[in-house]
Order: C-alpha cells, then structure tokens, then sequence
C-alpha cells in the first residue's frame, strides 16, 4: 500500500484531517487497486456523490444570502458556473490534486493525472470528506477559499442560453445519446443536439450532463459538421 505523506498533502490542500482513512479514499481514484489484498479498492466515487451535493448546498446558501434580489432563474446561473466541471477542474489543477491522485498505472499513462473529470470529481471527493470529518463549517471554509474566490465570469452556462434562444425563436430541442464507451469509471457518453428534429452537434463528456453542455457549446460556437446557420443567426442575441 502507497504511503501518503498526509502533513504535506494538507498543507498543499490548506486543510487538516482529524480522519486521515477519509483523505486517503477521497484521493483513491477507482483504478487503483492494492497489491496486498484481492479484493476491490473502495475508492471516492461514493465521496464524490457526497461532496457534490454539500457543494451544491453551501453554493446555494452563499448566493442566497449575498444576491437576496435575484430570480430562482438568476441564481440558478450563477450555481451552475461555480459547480460545473470546467471551474472544479481549474481549482484542482491551482491545488495539484493530480500529483495526489491514487490509481493505477495504467490510467496514469494515459493522462489521468491530468483528465478533467478526475481531478474535478476528486475536488468533489475532498469536499465530501472535508463534511464528513469537520462538518458544514469546514466544508463551507474551504468551498468559500478555493471555489467562491474564482473568477466565473468568462464561464457560460451553454444548455441555459440554448434554453432561452429555442424559447425566443420557438424552436424544440431535445438531447439523445448516441453512443457510450469505455470502462464502467471511465466512461464517456457522446450526446447529440437536435434543433427541430434536426441534428445539429454532437458533444461527449463522461456523465450525460456533460455530454449535453458541450454539445450546446458546440452548437453556439459554430464547430458543428452541420450547417445551421439559419437556426442560430439571431443565437447572439442571448449572450
């Protein structure tokens, strides 16, 4: 078994574990398998599940209580920037969760160190941890040190303004998976975009969720191997 030096890996996370088996299985990417047992590695993906939804709390509670004027559609927006995989993956890569990461050496040759949707689902494992050795104040420190301080505003919440363009110019859009592929931890949906029955891009991600955010940006920026030039001619006017 890998001996972690916890006084360094708290100090580079600027957290203290009283638990320190909870900040072990939140760096515990599900590869990873010991070599002393034969039995599965339990790994963060059930501290994942938790941290995302602490996440989702204390970002809700901040916004509420600092935007009191604001619609359930407004802070519904600024949520999802805080939340999405793009900016958990930027606070993991500034706290070099990656070099932390453990797992097998198979997912560490083909980039897992540096794949997005580990070190963002990692961050979220961390926070999981983090609630359930120190509870909400904890979690809420650390969410508002490493989270809250980012700069969102270059961050677009992409399945919300196609939302609201296919509402303005009456069009019907709808989401369908076209393929999946790979290991059950490491699986990437691919999802396409359909504007009036037309398909009009595709995106991948490794949740569906993801899939569909980037198959609406790919559908604003123009990348889609379809012409639709003349569904979203007015599309800038949701920006």
């Amino acid at each position: 078994m890998p001996l972690l030096n916890y006084k360094n890996i708290e100090k580079q996370l600027g957290i203290r574990f009283k638990k320190k088996r909870l900040l072990r299985l939140a760096l515990t990417h599900s590869s990873f398998q010991r070599a002393d047992t034969k039995k599965p590695t339990k790994s963060n993906e059930t501290l994942e599940f938790l941290g995302d939804a602490v996440l989702e709390l204390l970002i809700r509670e901040h916004l509420f209580s600092i935007f009191p004027k604001l619609s359930e559609g407004e802070l519904n927006e600024i949520k999802i920037k805080y939340t999405t995989q793009e900016t958990l993956y930027r606070v993991g890569r500034d706290l070099k969760i990656g070099s932390l990461l453990l797992m097998d050496k198979g997912e560490a040759l083909t980039g897992g160190r540096e794949r997005p949707s580990n070190i963002a689902g990692c961050l979220e494992a961390l926070i999981g941890a983090i609630y359930l050795d120190g509870g909400l104040p904890n979690a809420r420190k650390f969410i508002r040190n490493h989270i809250l301080k980012r700069d969102i505003s270059g961050l677009r919440d992409y399945k919300s303004l196609l939302n609201r363009w296919a509402m303005k110019q009456q069009h019907k859009i709808s989401y369908r998976v076209a393929k999946s592929m790979g290991p059950p931890h490491r699986k990437i949906f691919h999802v396409d975009l359909y504007v009036n029955k037309e398909k009009v891009s595709r995106g991948s991600g490794d949740s569906k969720k993801k899939a569909q955010q980037a198959a609406a940006k790919k559908f604003f920026e123009g990348q889609s191997d379809t012409n639709h030039e003349s569904l979203c001619s007015n599309s800038t006017q949701v920006y």
